[in-house]
């Protein structure tokens, strides 16, 4: 189609014009897109009343979660140090004092 040298350059700037007009209108569209599920999620997805889970919430779950482990850690600990010969905190603080 393009004749000549002078043609020839003049088409292929055209060429690579289009390509670069055309990458900058799908990126444009993209960003839009991706800009109304951002504005979608954050504002107008839940609104249904239920609560979900926050940072607080999770935070609390974390701390229970590591006191528990943090117990069950100590407790294989004195088992394994002391044997059975340890008597039973938890027994004693529910249950009152072991019997003799």
């Amino acid at each position: 189609m393009c004749v000549g040298i002078i043609g020839s350059a003049l088409c292929c700037c055209l060429k690579l014009g289009t390509k670069v007009l055309f990458c900058i209108a799908c990126s444009g569209i993209g960003i839009l897109i991706i800009g109304g599920l951002v504005i979608y999620f954050v504002f107008f997805h839940n609104k249904s009343g239920k609560k979900t889970t926050t940072v607080e919430d999770a935070t609390t779950v974390t701390v229970a979660v590591r006191a528990m482990a943090n117990r069950v850690y100590n407790e294989h600990l004195k088992q394994h140090l002391f044997g059975n010969d340890m008597p039973d905190e938890k027994a004693e603080d529910d249950l009152g004092p072991l019997p003799e």
